[in-house]
């Protein structure tokens, strides 16, 4: 239960970022939800130093070029305040592309978060149930090897563990994937990486032309370790 005398209570707000949107880096995005919070004119607990902003922090940062039907951000304030006035004052501050979808006091930690679904349509030459289920296959081998960019330069690494479930479909245009990846704070594995191991090892997207072959990226939802769902 919350306690409604804390001088320091934290709101949990889970949004969408779509369209445009994905193009926003996260630092503009914290940037952006600066300005928004400001703007809504709530109650806020403030850091302390020369440069006060107000506490927030945010689970999962997406990479550009992902749409997100599940983004999370803690907001602390310095009083109570019903979490649906405070969805409310935000959602009058954003656009249709970016709107909260739920707020609420948290009883679980960001830590909790282990999982995330991603629905990823890829239109390719050659596209097919079959090509779809291969894709799958490769990401569900015993190993799926990928090199990745590390502080200290380019490394080879086996990405199987932090990959839960795959499932492959097609619509006649699209082949469809929708995979539960790592979100772990130690292990978080960042979709566009699925993208890569197919380009190497399935052939799709080879077409430099992007009017001809492309690729979306939408996390859909989020899991605890047991796959309930992340509040």
């Amino acid at each position: 239960m919350v306690q409604v005398n804390s001088d320091r209570l934290t709101v949990r707000l889970k949004f969408r970022k779509t369209g445009s949107l994905q193009y926003v880096s996260h630092l503009d995005l914290v940037r952006t939800m600066h300005k928004i919070i400001i703007r809504a004119k709530l109650p806020l607990y403030y850091s302390e130093g020369f440069n006060p902003k107000p506490k927030m922090v945010f689970a999962a940062p997406l990479s550009i070029g992902t749409e997100s039907l599940a983004e999370f951000m803690d907001l602390r304030l310095s009083e109570y305040v019903d979490p649906t006035l405070v969805m409310e004052r935000l959602n009058s501050n954003m656009t249709s592309e970016m709107q909260i979808t739920e707020a609420y006091y948290p009883t679980a930690k960001f830590t909790d978060l282990k999982w995330m679904t991603y629905s990823i349509s890829i239109k390719t030459a050659g596209a097919c149930l079959e090509y779809a289920h291969k894709c799958r296959d490769i990401l569900l081998s015993d190993s799926v090897e990928v090199t990745k960019n590390t502080k200290s330069g380019e490394k080879s690494v086996d990405i199987r563990s932090l990959i839960k479930s795959v499932a492959s479909d097609f619509d006649g245009e699209y082949m469809t994937l929708r995979a539960v990846l790592s979100a772990d704070q130690s292990a978080f594995l960042n979709p566009e990486l699925i993208i890569k191991v197919l380009r190497e090892k399935a052939g799709i997207l080879a077409d430099p032309d992007l009017t001809r072959e492309y690729y979306s990226i939408m996390r859909i939802s989020a899991h605890n370790g047991d796959m309930t769902e992340f509040r």
